[in-house]
């Protein structure tokens, strides 16, 4: 109960920002809007972007299946870091695996870094685009020994609206 009075008076008073004035947020909130479907080799990769929280969340609910199957559930959640001044990333993939980390947009392109919390600890570093409206990319990389190695892990996104 005293967490949510502090952050009402934190909000109340402006201290917390305003994440919807902040690049990297606006140019996230472009995935809102249709279904997101890609895939990685046999794998179909599908997410659904939406606004919580008044248009200061976002929130991604994805699948991974394969021959129709269900692999793996995803939730990833955007919201404001004050303390860095950032926009966080929460993700859960499963009943057993969470990353944290934040993004931000360096030159056009998002820059994710975040570190396993629970199941994977890995450290990675992943970069995404959106070349068109429609077309969303990544390609992530993983910290192994205080160097950066592709993980060989990318997909390709189109919306379907």
């Amino acid at each position: 109960m005293i967490y949510l009075i502090a952050s009402l008076s934190l909000a109340t008073t402006g201290l917390v920002g305003d994440i919807t004035a902040d690049p990297t947020f606006k140019k996230m909130s472009d995935l809102v809007g249709g279904k997101w479907v890609g895939s990685l080799g046999k794998l179909k990769v599908e997410f659904v972007y939406k606004f919580l929280e008044n248009g200061k969340m976002i929130e991604g609910v994805g699948h991974l299946t394969q021959d129709g199957k269900p692999i793996a559930n995803m939730d990833s959640k955007f919201g404001w870091d004050p303390a860095v001044k950032k926009v966080y990333y929460l993700d859960c993939h499963g009943n057993d695996t969470v990353y944290n980390g934040h993004v931000i947009l360096k030159n056009g392109k998002f820059e994710f870094d975040f570190v396993g919390l629970i199941g994977d600890k890995g450290h990675y570093l992943s970069y995404a685009s959106m070349p068109t409206p429609d077309r969303y990319e990544f390609e992530m990389y993983q910290y192994k020994d205080g160097k950066l190695a592709p993980t060989h892990i990318g997909v390709k996104f189109h919306r379907v609206k």
